[in-house]
């Protein structure tokens, strides 16, 4: 049994996913090198469509670090960082940024990692204070510590738990912040560019984007079916455009083909275990150097319908006449959708509009009843206390 359950490479189901690298050349196929435009690199938070209107080349350290743990590499840079003074408590992919910046300057440019590709020279920082404290710190250090570049970190704030959203007055003073803050990011944007936004510019992109979630959004709703066409090792891969590649035409394509195979899927009663026993709900951020993991459980008949994480929750529907003021209302929108579900499990976060949409009591019973689920695996991440539900 033990045997069965060590470390192996993820097996997907889904032909979407196992074709990403050619569905998604704009993500896979970036250059390796610092090109003219500037390269920034974003956390999770900044809008995708804001990079995309600028026309700017972009890194993601969250992303590469889930790449390095899923080939084994990310110790290599977490132990040079815990050389440098870093904790080991501290957010792993946090240490496991600074040791590659280490690295970089060491090396004079990306290190030799193999098949895995390094992150560029950033030009300046695009940071973001959702969901934990360490963001604050952490682009910060990339900032002073290795890179002298500038940064500009955004503070999307929501109303907490027990706020009534329904009143007009607390709803302008949160879209009065928002707007504000994405007013300070767009000007900053501008000062490193040297241009101005080009708001029909982002009109059109913001439309992408719209068709793209609906069509996420519709895979996701797909997975209630019994049996689930479609399981966590293709989800985790799956979520990539919707978090990276808003705006794109790549990413429209890609949920249109998930969504027509998913669909197909579940009117052939075609399952991603041969005898579907039990339906779970994942909560926390998966294990990205054993995503195999997933594969063990399905072997047991034990399916993973719904992930707490990343997971975009309900579709909205915007007004596009002002993009600006549609990207304020799509995260007013969810932090009051996430409010209303019960997000008293949440109360020490007020950001609860972009990593994940599991955030409350009703959620859960909802979820309970429309995705059928049997049980739950609370996974926890020694060094992600925000995100270790269950375990805080």
């Amino acid at each position: 049994m033990s045997t069965e359950s060590e470390t192996k490479r993820a097996v997907r189901h889904l032909e979407t996913t196992a074709r990403m690298k050619e569905l998604l050349p704009g993500f896979f196929a970036r250059p390796t090198e610092k090109e003219e435009r500037p390269v920034a690199w974003c956390m999770v938070g900044v809008p995708p469509e804001l990079l995309k209107a600028f026309e700017l080349e972009w890194e993601w350290p969250e992303n590469f670090g889930t790449l390095c743990a899923s080939k084994l590499i990310a110790p290599r840079f977490i132990e040079i960082a815990e050389r440098e003074g870093y904790s080991a408590d501290i957010c792993s992919y946090v240490n496991n940024t600074l040791g590659y910046c280490r690295q970089f300057l060491e090396e004079d440019g990306s290190p030799d990692l193999g098949k895995v590709r390094g992150m560029r020279k950033p030009s300046f920082l695009l940071g973001s204070g959702v969901t934990c404290e360490p963001r604050y710190k952490w682009f910060q250090t990339v900032a002073t510590r290795y890179f002298q570049v500038p940064i500009h970190s955004t503070d999307p704030l929501a109303p907490p738990w027990d706020q009534d959203t329904a009143d007009p007055r607390i709803e302008e003073h949160y879209l009065e912040q928002l707007r504000r803050d994405l007013q300070g990011q767009v000007a900053f944007l501008e000062g490193q560019t040297g241009k101005k936004l080009d708001t029909e510019r982002l009109k059109s992109i913001m439309k992408y984007s719209q068709e793209a979630l609906w069509y996420w959004h519709q895979v996701l709703q797909l997975r209630k079916a019994v049996p689930s066409p479609m399981g966590s090792t293709d989800y985790f891969m799956a979520i990539i455009p919707q978090m990276y590649m808003l705006g794109e035409p790549e990413a429209v394509n890609f949920y249109r083909q998930m969504y027509d195979e998913v669909k197909e899927r579940v009117e052939k009663r075609i399952s991603v275990t041969d005898q579907e026993k039990y339906r779970l709900v994942w909560f926390g951020l998966p294990p990205w150097f054993n995503l195999g993991m997933f594969n063990y459980l399905e072997s047991l008949g034990a399916v993973v319908v719904y992930e707490s994480i990343y997971n975009m929750g309900d579709w909205v529907d915007l007004d596009l006449a002002n993009p600006l003021e549609a990207l304020v209302q799509r995260t007013w929108k969810k932090a009051v959708i996430a409010n209303q579900r019960g997000a008293e499990t949440r109360p020490e976060t007020c950001e609860l509009s972009a990593v994940g949409n599991f955030t409350g009591s009703n959620l859960l019973e909802e979820l309970v009843e429309d995705f059928k689920l049997d049980g739950a695996v609370l996974h926890q991440t020694r060094s992600c206390r925000a995100l270790s539900f269950g375990h805080i």
